[in-house]
């Protein structure tokens, strides 16, 4: 047999992360406020990203022109003299002014003269670095080629030996990212160029939902129960193998090794050992309970008030990555409405926007549309998550689009009229309310009544949590 003794090598450099990575936490907050990939990353280079807590975690060209600015003002800010006062030993009567200065100090030294020095306060001469002509017009001149990138232009404008003899070699390294971030995000594994233009790659769009999954289920500093975290204070129930005696027609999923361990113990140590019926465990079987669950998008154009389109395509994209993750059996749509209501793919959510055209919200041909999905998936849950801000104001009439506002009484009617058919083929249905107006909560609370489901009423920063709890409660009950 081969003996094989494992020694670490010495001087063995860490392992360090590279620092030529895109934090996600950047990528994912650009995408949302953004219509297309390219507008994304292009905000990200101009502004950069600082955490909520004001950590900068990817330096943009403004802070690049921002830390041009305090070197400018820091070097031509002008030389003072300050009198710091002394107490003196002296005590025969008033100071004697008589301390002359040399040549030295009209150049910017300050020398008294020997036999003088005990009589005066001494004068210190607070004097800051200032910088020549050349270096200040070097920085101007790089200062306006920032600019010029800032607003679109060629960035091989940008001299980097110069910004590193200005700025330092830390904002030269900085720049270097700025201007090849695509690449770095190409690397990574996180975009592609399809034939629409940039897009985000499966893995990207799973990143990011891990993310902000992270951001949502994250404990609060304040909240004692945050400690579960810690390996010592954990709450998770370890594994084990659920087993049970045996019942005529279970099938044989036979734990062979507690069936042994029943014998011994009803006939005691010795062999040969002798099996009977009552003595046999089998595997308890898990319950595996598949949801099919569509999200219906509000797309009117009042959704772009108080972050509520950012909220809730973060919530979708979120809900997305934990199914994918841990229910891989579940499925999951989504459909925007306004005027009308149509699908949408999984890498259109993050850029998705308020539909200007069609201001109107058809929900009625939205509830429609999504009964007719769920009806393909035959043994599953089904149910719907409805996130608006408002009432209908558009259903169809005799094969026509018919629209309002206010919204009509028959507008109002079908709405209702549909959901009530979706609560008889056993469609469950929860209303995610993002308004405050007294009239459309009061519609609202008449749709959870019609179709028995739930209704929550809260703010766009809520929507996360809400939201994902809802689905995990369900999914518990189901299991």
């Amino acid at each position: 047999m081969k003996i094989i003794h494992y020694k670490p090598l010495g001087h063995a450099p860490a392992l360090q992360q590279s620092s030529d990575t895109l934090p996600v936490e950047a990528l994912s907050q650009v995408i949302f406020q953004n219509t297309s990939m390219e507008e994304a990353l292009e905000e990200l280079r101009r502004e950069g990203y600082s955490t909520p807590d004001g950590e900068k975690i990817f330096t943009g060209m403004k802070d690049l022109l921002e830390k041009i600015r305090e070197i400018r003002e820091e070097v031509s800010a002008p030389t003072s003299l300050t009198l710091l006062p002394t107490t003196s030993t002296d005590t025969d009567g008033p100071d004697k002014s008589g301390a002359s200065m040399n040549k030295d100090v009209r150049e910017g030294s300050l020398n008294l003269e020997p036999d003088k020095m005990s009589s005066n306060p001494p004068l210190i001469h607070q004097e800051r670095l200032t910088a020549t002509a050349d270096q200040l017009n070097e920085l101007e001149k790089l200062e306006k080629s920032l600019k010029r990138v800032y607003w679109g232009y060629d960035p091989k404008s940008i001299d980097a030996a110069s910004l590193e003899r200005l700025l330092g070699k830390d904002c030269r390294e900085k720049w270097q990212m700025i201007k090849n971030l695509n690449t770095l995000i190409f690397n990574q594994g996180l975009m592609e160029r399809g034939s629409a233009g940039l897009t985000l790659t499966s893995r990207g769009l799973q990143k990011i939902a891990r993310n902000i999954l992270r951001e949502i289920f994250k404990p609060r500093k304040v909240d004692p129960l945050c400690r579960r975290l810690k390996a010592q204070h954990a709450t998770e129930p370890y594994l084990t193998e659920g087993s049970r005696p045996y019942r005529f027609g279970d099938p044989p999923l036979i734990n062979a090794s507690l069936s042994l361990l029943n014998a011994v113990t009803r006939t005691g140590a010795g062999l040969p050992i002798t099996l009977e019926e009552k003595d046999f465990s089998v595997y308890e079987k898990e319950t595996i309970s598949r949801a099919a669950t569509i999200v219906l998008l509000d797309l009117s154009r009042s959704m772009r008030f108080e972050n509520r389109y950012i909220a809730a395509k973060k919530v979708t994209l979120a809900l997305q990555g934990l199914i994918q993750e841990r229910y891989p059996h579940d499925r999951l749509s989504v459909v925007g409405f306004s005027t009308k209501a149509y699908t949408i793919k999984n890498s259109e959510i993050p850029f998705l926007t308020w539909d200007e055209t069609n201001p109107y919200t058809n929900m009625e041909e939205a509830l429609d549309l999504s009964q007719r999905m769920l009806s393909r998936y035959k043994g599953y849950r089904r149910q719907i998550f409805l996130i608006t801000d408002g009432e209908p104001t558009a259903h169809r009439e005799k094969g026509y689009l018919f629209f309002q506002f206010p919204p009509h009484q028959k507008t109002l009617a079908k709405t209702l009229k549909r959901l009530q058919g979706l609560a008889r083929h056993g469609i469950a249905i929860s209303i995610f309310l993002l308004s405050q107006e007294k009239e459309r909560v009061k519609f609202v609370h008449q749709m959870a009544k019609r179709c028995g489901g739930r209704l929550f009423h809260i703010q766009s920063g809520e929507l996360g949590w809400c939201l994902l709890m809802d689905f995990l409660e369900k999914k518990s009950k189901w299991l």
